[in-house]
C-alpha cells in the first residue's frame, strides 16, 4: 500500500533514494500498519540576490516540515480495502482557509496537503475523495520541477489562465500498475455548481530504461479576471515527458502547453523543462536544470514581448540514511528584458524523512 500515500512525488522520490542507498526504513508503523506516522524536517536558508536596481540582497529560512497519519485497513467481509491519510502543510505557515486554499498553498494546519478517505480494490486500483493533487499535476511536480524549476515550469503564466494542483473537493482514481503502465484521473472545482466541474487524466508507462508519461487538464470556471483580453471561460493545459535512466545517470524533459478561452478567441504559452542528475558512490548527487517559457500569444494582440522567463538550477546534495544534504544556485530571468523579477539565489538545506 506504500505507494498509495506519497507524501509529495518530490518528497517520495528523494526519501526512496536515501532509503536505497542506505537501507535505512521510514515512517513509524502503529497497530499492525493500520496507523502509520510520518513526515520530513526540512528547510533551507536562502540567501538572494535581486537584480532590479535598487533591490537589497535578502536572506531567509524557508521551513518545510510537516507530519502526516494515514492507514490501510484491510476487514474480513468487505473486499476493498479502506485508505485514509491526514496531512499536515509546512510548518512554517499557519492558518487555513478552505475558500482560501489558493493564497495559502503550504499553510501549517493538520489536513492542509493531501487528506482524503478511499478504497483500493486489488487489481484495479483505487478510488478517494478529499484535499489531493490533480491527476496531470502529479508529472508537472515530479520529475520536472525540481530542483527549483517550478518558478518558471509549475505555476508560472501570462496568459491569465487558472489552474489547480492540491484542492479541495477532488474526487480520484488511480489504476494498479498492469505490466509498468498506470492511469490517473480526477474531476474537481464542482463545489459551488458542477457546471464548473475541473477534469484531469494522466497515464504513465515505466520500463527498466525509461518512464514516458503525459496528462491533460481541463479547467471549466469562470477565472476572477476582468481583463477585456485575459477574462476567460475555461483554462486548459497539455504535458508530455519522461524520464530516461542510464545506471547513474538520470535524463528528464518536458513540454507542457497552456491554453485559456477568452472572448476573443484562445490565448495561449509553451513551458519546457529539461533535467540531467549523476548520482556517485550512491551518495552524492550532481544535478542540473534548465525550464523557460516562449512569449504568451494573447488573442486579439499577438505575441507579447517580455512574458519569456527562464530558470537554471545547479545542486550538489548528498544522500544519509533517510535524510539528504544539498546546496543550490538559482538564477531567474523573468519576463524578458525586463529586470525586476531577475535573480540569483544561493541555498544550502536538510531535509530529513521519517
Amino acid at each position: 500500500m506504500e505507494n498509495m500515500f506519497k507524501r509529495t512525488l518530490l518528497g517520495a522520490a528523494i526519501a526512496t533514494a536515501a532509503m536505497a542507498s542506505t537501507g535505512a526504513n521510514a515512517a513509524i508503523d502503529l497497530l499492525d500498519g493500520k496507523v502509520q506516522m510520518y513526515g520530513q524536517a526540512a528547510g533551507f536558508v536562502q540567501y538572494g540576490m535581486p537584480k532590479a536596481d535598487k533591490s537589497d540582497d535578502t536572506v531567509s529560512a524557508v521551513i518545510e516540515s510537516r507530519i502526516g497519519f494515514r492507514g490501510a485497513v484491510e476487514f474480513d467481509n468487505f473486499a476493498p480495502t479502506l485508505l485514509w491519510q491526514i496531512e499536515g502543510g509546512n510548518a512554517d505557515n499557519g492558518g487555513y482557509d478552505p475558500n482560501e486554499s489558493w493564497k495559502h498553498p503550504n499553510n501549517g494546519a493538520l489536513g492542509a496537503r493531501d487528506t482524503f478517505l478511499g478504497f483500493q480494490f486489488d487489481g484495479i486500483g483505487s478510488i478517494k475523495y478529499g484535499r489531493q493533487l490533480v491527476a496531470a499535476y502529479n508529472y508537472v511536480d515530479w520529475p520536472h520541477s525540481n530542483p527549483g524549476l517550478g518558478n518558471v515550469f509549475d505555476w508560472n503564466q501570462d496568459i491569465g489562465a487558472s489552474f489547480e494542483d492540491r484542492t479541495n473537493n477532488n474526487l480520484r482514481f488511480d489504476s494498479a500498475n498492469f505490466g509498468g503502465f498506470n492511469v490517473q484521473a480526477t474531476l474537481s472545482n464542482m463545489a459551488t455548481s458542477t457546471d464548473n466541474v475541473a477534469y484531469s487524466i494522466a497515464a504513465s508507462y515505466s520500463a527498466d530504461m525509461f518512464s514516458v508519461h503525459a496528462g491533460y487538464y481541463d479547467n471549466s470556471a469562470e477565472a476572477a479576471n476582468t481583463d477585456t483580453f485575459l477574462a476567460n471561460t475555461g483554462s486548459q493545459y497539455s504535458i508530455v515527458g519522461g524520464s530516461v535512466f542510464l545506471g547513474n545517470v538520470t535524463l528528464t524533459a518536458a513540454g507542457k502547453y497552456m491554453t485559456t478561452d477568452v472572448a476573443l478567441g484562445t490565448n495561449s504559452q509553451w513551458a519546457w523543462s529539461t533535467t540531467a542528475q549523476y548520482v556517485h558512490n550512491g551518495q552524492w548527487v550532481y544535478k542540473v536544470g534548465y525550464a523557460g517559457t516562449a512569449e504568451a500569444d494573447i488573442a486579439g494582440k499577438g505575441k507579447q514581448a517580455d512574458t519569456e522567463d527562464t530558470a537554471i538550477t545547479a545542486r550538489l546534495g548528498y544522500l544519509l540514511p533517510s535524510a539528504y544534504l544539498f546546496t543550490d544556485v538559482r538564477h531567474y530571468n523573468m519576463n524578458g528584458g525586463t529586470e525586476g523579477g531577475d535573480s540569483t539565489n544561493l541555498l544550502m538545506g536538510v531535509e530529513y524523512y521519517f
